[in-house]
């Protein structure tokens, strides 16, 4: 009996990952969840382990090779189970349709897309369907058939590939406003959208977060919510322990910590929020996983996930903050470290915005952004007076959470955030 090994859902912003390396030879035999290969994306490095036990039938991936997620990369020939029937005589089975969504699945033949002339050489099982990835990326930006059939394959012999399609959705019709509208031309030439300016390929990397944001936008009704919140008394106590704080713990006293803290103990007053849609109904996840949003150097971006945040004390949140951020930026995240997210906190004050409007991680429900902390005249007990301020993004998805329980769960974190003491922040003791 065959089981295939794929390649994993490496992160939500992750897309494929690159063989490094078989831990197996063909013929070897494996346990079921022995380590059998090591796999690596733009962000992060892990191992695959084995569906079952049995012998490595053969690594349809080499070393060096690109696989996207879902892919077969594998395949272990597994004893069957005592008193299972026998295989019934090979046969040519008939290809599985891919989900695409709530009330529908959409099948994809050869036959409907015009992939030119150059295919009639391919052997039939490499040009039968396009992948499980490029359907899903077609079903969740809505692309008909016909739409599919006017896009030109790029790839070996014509074919379509991530990257045409993602073109063609960056020059798709919008509101008017598209590089055809800019060139004057119904099918621009590469040629003419150069005499627009400079043409700079997006990385992998930047790939696959327009296509998981775009998706985002697609599938989720996006309503923002900002509350102005008073940090003077968190700015003041920090300004008095953070020199003791980094020498208690190894680390700084950071808001994002402190702000992390806050939202994963008000999380569990609000399971709805903390939740993930699937399909047509809600998972209440029974864990508060917190994914914070990390820039990194090459301007991409990685979301690292505190699981269990609701469990850390303020000390253990910054530490373990600090340390996902570090593995991060040194490309050294695990895919446990990505995996598992049910909320989501994006500090785009760091770069000094006051205000923004995050786009929810899917298939998360909603996503807090934090603005940069500023000085603001406000007025307390009738009179002007200078505090330190934040504003808080709070994004959600408005099909599964209303505008009432969007705004109670933003009022709830900034009632607790400034009311904060050092005793709430486990710091009250360091000498």
């Amino acid at each position: 009996m065959n089981v295939p090994i794929h390649m994993p859902q490496m992160g939500q912003s992750v897309a494929e990952g690159t063989i490094v390396k078989w831990l197996k030879q063909v013929g070897d035999e494996i346990e079921a969840d022995e380590v059998v290969v090591e796999v690596e994306s733009d962000k992060i490095a892990f191992e695959i382990e084995s569906p079952a036990a049995g012998r490595l039938a053969s690594c349809l991936k080499a070393e060096g090779d690109v696989a996207a997620v879902g892919d077969v990369i594998g395949m272990i020939d597994a004893p069957k189970a005592e008193g299972q029937a026998e295989e019934a005589p090979a046969r040519k089975e008939e290809p599985k349709p891919h989900a695409g969504g709530d009330q529908e699945q959409v099948l994809v033949r050869a036959e409907q897309i015009d992939i030119g002339s150059a295919t009639a050489d391919l052997p039939e099982l490499t040009r039968e369907w396009m992948s499980p990835y490029l359907m899903r990326l077609a079903v969740m930006n809505n692309i008909g058939i016909d739409e599919l059939k006017s896009i030109k394959g790029t790839g070996r012999n014509g074919r379509l590939n991530r990257n045409d399609i993602l073109s063609y959705l960056s020059r798709r019709p919008v509101g008017g406003s598209t590089i055809e509208a800019a060139t004057g031309k119904p099918e621009p030439t590469p040629g003419d959208v150069a005499e627009l300016g400079d043409v700079v390929p997006m990385n992998a990397i930047r790939r696959t977060i327009a296509d998981h944001m775009v998706q985002s936008i697609r599938t989720s009704a996006h309503v923002t919510m900002v509350h102005a919140v008073d940090m003077t008394k968190i700015v003041e106590l920090r300004e008095q322990v953070k020199q003791r704080f980094l020498e208690a713990h190894g680390v700084k006293m950071t808001f994002t910590a402190v702000m992390l803290f806050v939202t994963a103990r008000v999380l569990k007053e609000y399971p709805s929020i903390n939740a993930s849609v699937f399909g047509s109904s809600l998972v209440l996840r029974k864990d508060v996983n917190i994914g914070c949003a990390v820039a990194l150097q090459d301007e991409s971006l990685v979301v690292p996930v505190l699981h269990n945040a609701d469990k850390l004390s303020f000390p253990e949140t910054a530490r373990e903050l600090d340390r996902l951020i570090r593995l991060a930026r040194t490309k050294s995240l695990t895919r446990k470290d990505v995996e598992g997210g049910t909320f989501t906190i994006s500090n785009f004050g760091a770069f000094g915005s006051t205000i923004g409007t995050p786009i929810i991680n899917q298939p998360q429900v909603a996503i807090l952004g934090m603005g940069a902390i500023l000085k603001a005249p406000v007025v307390v007990d009738g009179e002007i007076c200078i505090r330190d301020q934040i504003h808080l993004s709070f994004s959600f998805d408005h099909r599964v959470i209303d505008g009432a329980m969007g705004g109670r769960f933003l009022n709830a974190i900034q009632c607790r955030t400034e009311s904060l003491t050092e005793k709430d922040l486990d710091i009250q003791t360091i000498a």
